[in-house]
């Protein structure tokens, strides 16, 4: 690798090449985020690395970063080497905050704003994990009420009749009031025929089990053993259900639920009591002519005079709150057709914008950090985001044409290639004889996507029941995976026991592999090369500023290897 960095004592730096510039890319990209928190003070057994106009680099500060890189940002290579890499991302770090500076970022609305929402965000943080979250606590008698009140401590023996029409459930259910029997009417009428064969019975299912089997929590925890329910609604069957056994179930899933259910409602009760304590402490003061500006803003659907008004909203112990400051907070997703009401945005304005101000105030106000730990803060974040609005200046007018995009496509197939893959609709469900029922609902015409409720997958509700395998996926799904692989299209398979539970599943594409056509990956196309062509327009704008303020730069090499001795590289 060409020298970044000149060997010779005190020396000035010399140029990088434009090579090298785009190897330091990866690492720079992260020096916003983790290199602030180690450019502290230094003292005489800390000696500077490296002067950049009047800004110095310790090597304790060098070291701190260096140890701080996650493994995969790690310089790719060795001795003096790694050294002078490392210590160009800090050099280049100070060379963008002097041009961010040179160019009056800092001191820009974006920028100080910024500083500003980020600070009271973390301010606010501290306050309530210091102050309020210790005062909630969760009492076990609580928990076990819960547990008991909602039917987590049994679990039960189900029985259900399952068919096509609310007409054959109501025929069912006369069978039954005039005393056939449950099992005889299930062998009778029930379209899965594994239960039906059994009189009915399904196994032992939990609340949450009978829930994903279209039984209603109440049914679950209130009908009595033997009774037969009501006509029940089960997608687009019908069924009825009754239970012949309880039996006690582990209650510990449910019970960690529990506590953080009744720790996070404990958690607002205690953060509304705060905040009402604090509106009499700090003697609170809404101005309505300013609420007014902005109910009226938004029911005319036109905020733009809420962006420069500093009319003040809230005042409270000698702080101010104005329209413009709570319009940036509004302006990051609120409803607006809640905030064109006037109690609507009194609501949203109290969660949104007076909570934190106020909870950030009374941080400062208790010394829960003192003044100059909170000055180090706001100064790596005006760092941070100086440095990230740079990055946007030089970025944001790169730009590529169609044509280029194509032409990316055609000289980079390498990128666009895809291993065989299938897309699957898919269940997981509880027990093999619940997976037999789902299967059987389907093949009378149920649509899978509507029983998507009861399958234990996290995401299946979001993706429709819907997943993407492919041959890499196999360490995780052992089983599944090489039976979608082998699976027509179409066909309906399953129960197949896997991991977790037994899976009813359908394959709706399979996807051979090769190289995807361009109209699929047109927009991966452009963001790849987009992504190229910032980064090299970043790497030719940190080489301008190498060569620009190399007269300013100075190296101080002999003092790299104690800095970052082998055992750190």
């Amino acid at each position: 690798m060409p020298s970044l960095i000149a060997r010779s004592t005190a020396t000035r730096m010399t140029v990088a090449t434009p090579r090298s510039a785009r190897s330091l890319c990866s690492i720079f990209l992260l020096l916003a985020y983790t290199c602030a928190a180690g450019l502290m003070g230094c003292g005489p057994s800390d000696p500077v690395v490296a002067e950049i106009a009047e800004k110095t680099i310790t090597a304790d500060q060098l070291r701190t970063f260096v140890e701080k890189l996650p493994g995969g940002l790690k310089s790719p290579y060795e001795g003096d080497a790694a050294r002078r890499h490392y210590l160009q991302s800090l050099v280049d770090r100070q060379l963008m905050l002097l041009e961010g500076h040179r160019r009056g970022l800092d001191t820009t609305r974006a920028v100080t704003g910024a500083v500003d929402n980020t600070t009271r965000s973390w301010l606010t943080t501290l306050y309530l994990s210091s102050v309020v979250a210790p005062r909630v606590q969760v009492d076990t008698e609580d928990i076990q009420r819960l547990i008991t009140e909602r039917g987590y401590d049994r679990e039960r023996k189900l029985n259900a009749i399952l068919v096509h029409t609310r007409e054959e459930i109501d025929t069912v259910a006369t069978g039954l009031a005039e005393g056939v029997t449950f099992a005889e009417m299930a062998r009778r009428f029930s379209l899965d025929d594994r239960s039906a064969a059994q009189g009915g019975e399904l196994g032992f299912v939990d609340v949450e089990a009978a829930e994903r089997s279209y039984v209603p929590a109440d049914v679950f925890r209130d009908l009595p053993l033997g009774q037969v329910s009501e006509p029940l609604s089960a997608g687009k069957s019908w069924h009825v259900v009754r239970f012949t056994e309880d039996r006690p179930a582990d209650p510990t899933k449910a019970r960690h639920q529990l506590k953080e259910e009744l720790y996070t409602q404990g958690l607002q009760q205690a953060q509304e009591e705060e905040q009402e304590q604090l509106r009499a402490r700090f003697s609170l003061v809404r101005h309505d002519e300013a609420l007014s500006l902005i109910v009226d803003a938004y029911r005319r659907q036109n905020t733009t005079s809420l962006d420069n008004s500093d009319m003040p909203l809230y005042t409270f112990d000698g702080e101010q709150v104005s329209v413009r400051a709570a319009q940036q907070v509004l302006r990051g997703g609120a409803p607006p057709r809640v905030l064109a009401q006037r109690e609507g945005a009194i609501a949203i304005l109290n969660r949104r914008v007076l909570a934190p101000r106020m909870f950030a105030h009374a941080a400062i106000v208790e010394d829960l950090v003192d003044g100059a730990e909170l000055e180090e803060h706001r100064r790596e974040l005006r760092e941070d985001i100086l440095l990230a609005t740079l990055r946007r200046q030089e970025t944001d007018m790169v730009d590529v044409s169609e044509i280029e995009v194509r032409q990316f496509y055609d000289d980079h197939p390498e990128q666009f290639v895809h291993e065989r893959s299938v897309w699957a609709e898919e269940l997981l469900l509880a027990t093999e004889s619940e997976a037999r029922q789902v299967h059987q609902l389907i093949v009378d015409g149920a649509d899978l996507a509507e029983l998507v409720s009861r399958s234990l997958r996290a995401d299946a509700e979001r993706r429709s029941a819907r997943h993407h395998y492919h041959p890499g996926e196999v360490a995780l799904y052992p089983r599944l995976v090489p039976a979608m692989l082998a699976a027509k299209k179409g066909e309906l398979m399953g129960p197949l026991e896997v991991d977790g539970g037994w899976s009813v599943f359908r394959i709706a594409y399979a996807n051979e592999g090769g190289i995807e056509p361009f109209d699929s990956v047109q927009r991966q196309a452009r963001a790849l090369l987009l992504k190229r062509r910032q980064q090299s327009a970043l790497g030719a704008f940190l080489q301008h500023l190498r060569d620009t303020h190399a007269s300013v730069v100075v190296i101080h090499a002999e003092h790299l290897a104690k800095a970052l001795p082998d055992e750190v590289l």
